[in-house]
């Protein structure tokens, strides 16, 4: 029986690993597999990686030191030979890693700023003090409209760029793709326009990485995936920390998008990204836009941006797929506001 864990099946080298001992992974090693190790070691103890190690994909002094840690913790130890533990990944470390992942896998859901934002009447909140202080959203106001938004009134100009690069995964783009992409992309354009904002998509106007990520059961719903995912991501192009990360890929199918911070892996720390979900198209075409404001808030201590009750608003809690509904299309200025304060505007 070769490996079961998502985060290891299928690996020619871990597979590998598992029965000869020729096939041991030890320090100078490096590749996906080494990656993979190293993402288990973060997740079971939340051991220290060197980040570039973790950039590199190389079983280096810190990786080596994680796993020494990992086997001592455990007392993995080959008692035909040894009487401590080494720094060597073999076969007993990679059953031990492979079957405590498998368990983490079906026990460890992700959850966003969406899923953790309540459905209320906006509350006060307050941003970097570094990009100055930001008042309460205020109150809804005029139709919505795609030239009058704010009833004929002519917003303030914000004159900001905002910074995003989209990619996908090869599951996702196989399988369902993302149709409503270009409505999306559109939908955020205007809904900036009138706010003196500019959407700028880096690198493509498109699409600009595909990334072999399947997910868990061919999805990306598992915290472990999020993780997962983000440093595939970061694999193909790293670095671009003002910049906006949007990834599309298969999701749980009551979820539209899902901005998440506070990842990292290792000393690998990441700003907030967005996952977009190929299997649902919200009618509105305003999961992008929403998604960019939660990245672009600025947590402080215990303070939250709540989403909007008004269902014609950009920030209410829900997309729909269904036909007529109301479609959310109106970009409040304070929402405007905080997002020509996030990271990603220049």
């Amino acid at each position: 029986m070769g490996l079961v864990s998502r985060l290891f099946q299928g690996n020619k080298k871990l597979e590998a690993c598992l029965v000869d001992n020729a096939a041991h992974v030890t320090q100078g090693a490096q590749g996906e597999h080494v990656a993979k190790i190293q993402l288990a070691l973060f997740s079971l103890d939340a051991l220290q990686i060197d980040r570039t190690e973790l950039v590199t994909q190389t079983y280096g002094p810190s990786t080596a030191a994680a796993v020494l840690s990992y086997k001592t913790k455990r007392q993995i130890i080959n008692k035909s030979y040894q009487t401590t533990p080494d720094s060597i990944v073999g076969k007993m470390t990679i059953t031990s890693l492979d079957a405590e992942m498998r368990d983490r896998q079906l026990s460890f859901p992700s959850v966003g700023d969406c899923a953790l934002t309540p459905p209320s009447v906006p509350q006060p909140f307050v941003l970097n003090p570094l990009n100055g202080p930001q008042g309460p959203v205020a109150a809804f106001a005029g139709q919505v409209g795609n030239s009058t938004q704010s009833g004929g009134v002519k917003q303030r100009q914000l004159n900001r760029v905002l910074r995003i690069f989209l990619a996908i995964t090869r599951k996702a783009s196989l399988e369902d793709g993302f149709p409503s992409l270009s409505a999306d992309l559109e939908r955020t354009k205007d809904s900036l326009f009138e706010h003196g904002l500019t959407l700028s998509v880096e690198f493509r106007n498109g699409f600009a990485d595909t990334i072999d990520f399947p997910g868990t059961a061919g999805r990306v719903t598992l915290e472990d995936d999020i993780i997962g995912l983000r440093k595939a991501s970061e694999d193909v192009r790293p670095g671009l920390a003002n910049i906006l990360r949007v990834i599309v890929c298969p999701m749980n199918d009551f979820v539209f998008g899902e901005t998440f911070r506070n990842r990292s892996i290792g000393n690998l720390f990441f700003p907030p990204f967005v996952l977009l979900n190929s299997r649902q198209i919200d009618r509105s075409h305003a999961t992008l836009l929403h998604e960019m404001i939660h990245a672009a808030f600025v947590v402080v201590g215990r303070a939250t941006l709540d989403h909007d009750k008004e269902r014609n608003s950009i920030f209410f809690e829900n997309g729909t797929s269904q036909l007529g509904a109301v479609n959310r299309t109106f970009l409040k200025p304070d929402h405007a506001a905080i997002l020509a304060k996030g990271f990603f505007a220049v």
